[in-house]
């Protein structure tokens, strides 16, 4: 076998290390939050992250104030206007998070996920996580269940596949997305980026959509990220939704598949990383429906998406 798979303790939850004992690339996802935390590489020259991850050493810490790193958005993203939206008649208000007056980012990014499962394989490894919600939130009185696999192959890939289950008797909004920074460097100002899309999202000033969809040319070809501040969200063209990041050295290739049909792009100020977040819908959807999915009752709801980084 080509894989191993450990189990470490971090503060208050474990890491699920992930290694290729071939090429020694190894993932660690955290069972808090059930996120991908960090991707190690070792090339010959030296081994580096390509994920700009959390500092566990002392817990969860400041996860918000931190930006999020790699967290699950569900079942919203970004930001709910003044954390309120009315469904089937009903108003909701969300008692999560609040940066400003916008509730942001979700309610299951600091979630107590469950290994259900681990296996081996001869191309690939991977882990089973489940969180059951228990409607915690009174502006989102709703139960479901979320399980996460998270697969490393040989090929230097990693695939997440989220399998979202009603257990619900009413219908009630979701979308589902991630929130990953990536680093090929030092900083980004030596990357590129590419990809297709057909427009972009409009924002106030709040970054709140504005409902209007603006046509976008920007990055159709490969575009280089000096000078370049980005916290915009897009419309993803299906039949060609790849988001590529390369720099001289490194291509790293993001690839959703059709559920994820929005994609929102932050670069931190410090410029050592890019956030490129796979989105099934846009921030504010449960107000302006852009991209929202209506779970029904029982319903089983599967997205997935893939990140792959090749050495030049």
């Amino acid at each position: 076998m080509s894989f191993k798979i450990d189990i470490i303790p971090s503060a208050q939850f474990n890491l699920v290390r992930i290694t290729n004992t071939e090429t020694l690339v190894n993932i660690d996802i955290s069972t808090k939050g059930g996120l991908l935390n960090s991707w190690i590489q070792s090339p010959p020259k030296q081994s580096f992250d390509v994920i700009e991850g959390n500092d566990f050493s002392n817990g969860w810490d400041n996860f918000e104030g931190n930006g999020f790193k790699s967290g699950k958005m569900n079942p919203y993203s970004c930001r709910l206007y003044k954390g309120q939206y009315q469904h089937e008649e009903n108003n909701y208000t969300i008692e999560k998070f609040y940066l400003g007056e916008h509730a942001i980012h979700g309610v299951l990014y600091d979630a107590e996920f469950e290994i259900i499962k681990t296996e081996i394989k001869e191309d690939n490894a991977w882990v089973l996580l489940n969180f059951h919600y228990p409607k915690f939130d009174k502006g989102f009185p709703f139960e479901y269940s979320v399980q996460l696999k998270w697969t490393l192959w040989k090929e230097n890939k990693i695939t997440v596949q989220t399998i979202i289950t009603s257990k619900d008797n009413k219908s009630f909004p979701m979308m589902d997305g991630w929130h990953p920074y990536f680093k090929l460097g030092e900083t980004i100002n030596d990357c590129s980026i590419q990809f297709m899309n057909k427009g972009i999202l409009e924002y106030d000033d709040a970054l709140i959509p504005t409902g209007n969809i603006l046509p976008n040319h920007q990055f159709e070809n490969r575009e280089n990220l000096t000078g370049v501040e980005l916290d915009n969200g897009y419309v993803l063209d299906a039949n060609n939704s790849n988001c590529i990041l390369e720099n001289n050295e490194y291509k790293l290739v993001v690839s959703p598949d059709a559920q994820y049909s929005y994609l929102q792009l932050y670069t931190p100020p410090h410029r050592k990383s890019i956030a490129i977040e796979n989105l099934s819908a846009a921030p504010d959807c449960f107000n302006n429906k852009m991209g929202l999915h209506i779970m029904q009752p029982h319903e089983v709801w599967s997205l997935e998406t893939s990140y792959q980084l090749y050495y030049k």
